[in-house]
C-alpha cells in the first residue's frame, strides 16, 4: 500500500521531528508532504525519503518563513500535487498540514500534535487574514477517518470529543541513569534551558539564583542573551547541544529549568530521566504531564522565584532518582509506537 506522511514543516528539527521519524520506522516506503523543506535542514532518515514540498520550499531558510508567509499557507497547502498511487495518508499535523487535497477515496489518519506551530498572536499585517486560515483549518479538521490529539489540553481546546489522546515521546535512549553507587554525587549547579526565555524572564531567574550563591548553567540558544551575559560572566553558557549532553549536565544539577513552550516538555523529561527534579511554567499542558519531582513556577517575580528556590533547597537532596527516572520514561518510544500501530490500523 502507497502511504503518504504528511509534515508542516521540515526546516529545521525540534520535538516533533522525532514522532515524524518513527513513523518513518512504522512506513519505511512513505513519500513525505510537507510546506516547506529546507535541502538538508534535517539530517537523518527523513532526508533519505522522497520529498514533495510546495511552493513556499523555495524560500525556505527557517521556520519564519511560514509566519511571513501566513496569509497564503492555505494556497500552499491546498495546491501541493498528490500523487495518484497513495493509498493512505497519514498527517501529523502542527495547525496547518492538515489542510491538504487528496482524494475522498483514501485511508486517512490525522495525528494533532500541536495546534499553534506559528505564534499568530505576533502577526504583523498578516494578522487581518487570521479568520480566513483559521476558519479553513478548523474545517479541514472533518475529513478524517480518525483522529488523534497529542494531549487532553488539545483535545479539549479544539472541541474534539471523540478523539484518541496519544501522547507524544523523546529520546529517552539519550538519557542514560548513573547510579548513586556508581558516582559520588555533589549537586552543584542549576541548569537552566535558554529556549523561548525572553531575556527579561531569564535575568529574573539568574538574578535571584545568583544572589542566593548558586552555580548557573545555561544550554541552548544563547544569542538574544548577550547583555544578560554581560551582566552575569559567572554564568556558563554551555551552547545548544543535543540530548546526550544534556544529560550530562543535568546528572549533577540541583534542579532543571525548562520554560519551552511547547506540546510536550521533553525537556522536562529528561530532568526527570536523569534523577533530578525539574521546574517549569504553571500551565494546563505541564500540569497534565508532570507530578511527582516538579516546581512550577507561577511568574517570573522575584517573589515567586525566592520562594521556588526555597522549595527546592530544602528537597533536591531527598529526592528518590530512581523513582523520578521512571517519571521520565513514563511516555516512552515503544509506548507511542504501539498505540500509534493500532491507531494507523498498521495489521489491518
Amino acid at each position: 500500500m502507497k502511504v503518504a506522511l504528511c509534515f508542516d514543516s521540515l526546516l529545521s528539527r525540534d520535538d516533533s521531528t522525532f514522532l515524524l521519524e518513527m513513523a518513518l520506522n512504522l512506513f519505511p516506503n512513505a513519500e513525505i508532504y510537507t510546506i516547506a523543506h529546507k535541502q538538508g535542514g534535517i539530517l537523518g532518515p527523513i532526508e533519505t525519503r522522497p520529498i514533495v514540498s510546495s511552493f513556499l520550499s523555495h524560500k525556505a531558510k527557517k521556520t519564519d518563513v511560514l509566519k511571513k508567509n501566513f496569509w497564503i499557507l492555505p494556497s500552499a497547502v491546498k495546491g501541493m500535487p498528490f500523487h495518484k498511487s497513495i493509498e493512505k495518508v497519514i498527517v501529523f499535523s502542527r495547525g496547518y498540514i492538515h489542510g491538504l487535497n487528496f482524494p475522498a477515496h483514501i485511508q486517512s489518519y490525522l495525528y494533532i500534535i500541536d495546534w499553534n506551530l506559528i505564534d499568530q498572536g505576533h502577526l504583523g499585517w498578516q494578522k487581518v487574514f487570521a479568520p480566513y486560515v483559521n476558519e479553513w483549518r478548523e474545517k479541514a479538521l472533518t475529513r478524517y477517518k480518525k483522529v488523534a490529539v497529542s494531549s487532553e489540553v488539545l483535545k479539549s481546546e479544539l472541541h474534539l470529543p471523540n478523539a484518541e489522546v496519544i501522547h507524544p515521546t523523546f529520546r529517552t535512549e539519550e538519557y542514560p541513569f548513573v547510579k548513586d553507587e556508581d558516582h559520588n554525587f555533589l549537586f552543584e549547579h542549576h541548569l537552566i534551558y535558554s529556549h523561548d526565555l525572553t531575556p527579561q524572564d531569564f535575568r529574573s531567574l539568574v538574578r535571584v539564583l545568583i544572589s542566593k550563591g548558586e552555580m548557573v548553567r545555561v544550554m541552548g540558544p544563547d544569542s538574544h542573551l548577550q547583555e544578560v551575559r554581560k551582566e552575569f560572566p559567572q554564568i556558563d553558557f554551555a551552547g545548544d547541544h543535543c540530548e546526550a549532553t544534556s544529560a550530562m549536565y543535568s546528572h549533577q544539577a540541583k534542579a532543571v529549568w525548562n520554560f519551552s513552550n511547547s506540546f510536550f516538555p521533553s525537556k522536562a523529561f529528561g530532568g526527570l530521566c536523569t534523577g533530578r527534579p525539574v521546574v517549569v511554567s504553571d500551565n494546563k499542558i505541564n500540569r497534565e504531564y508532570l507530578t511527582q519531582g516538579t516546581h512550577f513556577l507561577r511568574s517570573f517575580s522575584e517573589n515567586d522565584i525566592i520562594n521556588l528556590h526555597t522549595e527546592i533547597e530544602g528537597s533536591y537532596l531527598s529526592h528518590d532518582r530512581r523513582a523520578l527516572r521512571r517519571l521520565g520514561l513514563k511516555w516512552n518510544e515503544r509506548l507511542f509506537k504501539s498505540r500509534m500501530v493500532k491507531f494507523l490500523d498498521k495489521n489491518e
